[in-house]
């Protein structure tokens, strides 16, 4: 049976977290506040000092305050950074010294803030609208969220709903997964230039309001990862052979890892494939020794729903291990492409099975493991039935913002991106609708195979 913390409220707390994500944004609109244009005094002078230096005055402008009259406050945070000299962000590695301000309306809504901005992503690294990593020097709690130092501003560029990966990690939470990002919708001005509509959300790391873990050497965050990168701390695994290859795994955690922590994270992966291989079908198969069967569940429901491409094993697949327990699958990241919004029609489809590929192929083989995923999709119907309400409500939260968006990004009518569904749309409700329709379809193609 599915564990009981999976039924409880499971409906309630889905929208619970739309009515706070909605207050979280609403407190940010302070139209009824004094028209103040500058920070208030408290603010102005954490800053003020370093502002009014002579060398701080050489690297950075004496105000934050973002030049709106070509793109009018839309509702929603605006997040304003300068790199010092204003010096253009060119790659993913060099981390360049920034100030960072929120604003409101009219007024700061935090302290000028001291941090690092590179440039993060893989192909979206391409896009003319770029996604950045940030790292303030202290903790800091952004839009609500809890402290932490590591944030992340995704643009969100081959997703012209803007609203894809807020959906799944709202969806995932909702699920009651052990964690998911928790991310807030935002404005964002670099070095003076307004660059659209982000996703401001917290990265995936050990820590207490994170994936909470011990961080030491026994406990481990690794990701399937295609496109590792020479430098990074890759082990493998050949066990499984898809298409004359072996899989490639990024430790995530612990930085700096010894070779006998390497080797310890590739040995159980390898033990756990081999495992896998000996499943026969239609008989249950001592799973739970291995994972978390809870979180896989969830974890594939979300993918699965979603049609993710890149849950695929290929890359963004993450989970967790604590040395002498299961694996834990997730946190589910990177939902642009998915929800029907790739160059393949197949993954398109809202029809068909979705992830029944690598590891999830032979666990689908497993009897108790195939009633366990019938039992999740039954037990939280009104939850992924509930993702279209909430559609509605998220696109209150930044319409004003989107119009903004497609003004300096004028791609709504434009199908030339590679990876891009080949259609065009003329107006932002019109991509709102087809989103809406796309789910639709697929949770009546899901619920009719259990009936």
């Amino acid at each position: 049976m599915i564990r009981a913390g999976w039924k409880s409220h499971a409906a309630y707390m889905f929208f619970l977290c739309i009515t706070l994500a909605m207050a979280v944004l609403s407190a940010c609109d302070d139209s009824s506040s004094a028209d103040a244009d500058e920070p208030t005094a408290s603010l102005q002078s954490s800053s003020s000092s370093k502002a009014k230096s002579s060398s701080s005055k050489e690297l950075y402008p004496d105000t934050f305050k973002p030049n709106d009259k070509e793109y009018p406050y839309a509702n929603i945070p605006r997040i304003v950074i300068y790199t010092e000299n204003q010096q253009k962000i060119k790659d993913r590695e060099t981390e360049i010294p920034a100030k960072l301000q929120i604003w409101g309306k009219k007024k700061a809504e935090s302290e000028i803030l001291d941090l690092t901005i590179r440039g993060r992503g893989n192909s979206s690294w391409e896009m003319p609208k770029k996604s950045y990593k940030i790292e303030f020097d202290k903790k800091q709690s952004m839009l609500g969220m809890p402290k932490d130092k590591d944030w992340a501003l995704i643009a969100n560029h081959y997703d012209k709903s803007l609203m894809r990966n807020f959906i799944a990690y709202r969806l995932s939470s909702a699920l009651g997964a052990y964690y998911a990002p928790r991310c807030e919708f935002v404005e964002l001005y670099l070095n003076g230039e307004y660059l659209g509509v982000y996703l401001l959300t917290e990265t995936i790391k050990i820590g207490e309001n994170r994936v909470n873990i011990p961080k030491d050497d026994l406990s481990y965050i690794v990701e399937v990862d295609g496109k590792y990168k020479a430098n990074e701390q890759i082990v493998f695994s050949d066990v499984i052979i898809v298409q004359d290859k072996g899989k490639a795994f990024r430790v995530h955690a612990p930085k700096n890892a010894t070779a006998s922590v390497l080797d310890t994270i590739q040995n159980f992966i390898r033990k756990f494939e081999s495992h896998l291989l000996t499943f026969d079908t239609g008989k249950e198969n001592e799973i739970e020794e291995w994972i978390d069967v809870g979180e896989s569940v969830k974890h594939y429901w979300i993918q699965e729903f979603t049609k993710n491409p890149d849950s695929e094993f290929y890359t963004g697949v993450y989970f967790s291990w604590v040395k002498g327990e299961g694996i834990k699958m997730g946190p589910v990241w990177d939902f642009d492409l998915a929800f029907g919004n790739h160059l393949n029609e197949m993954i398109n489809s809202t029809e068909e099975w979705h992830l029944r590929k690598y590891w999830y192929f032979y666990l689908y083989r497993d009897l108790a493991y195939k009633n366990w995923i019938k039992e999740c999709w039954i037990e939280n119907k009104s939850i992924f039935e509930g993702v279209l309400d909430s559609i509605g409500v998220y696109k209150s939260f930044i319409e004003k913002a989107a119009l903004n968006n497609f003004k300096r990004w004028n791609v709504l009518e434009d199908a030339s991106i590679k990876l891009w569904k080949n259609k065009t749309f003329s107006s932002y409700d019109e991509v709102v609708s087809d989103l809406k329709n796309w789910i639709s379809k697929r949770f009546q193609w899901i619920d009719e195979q259990y009936h």
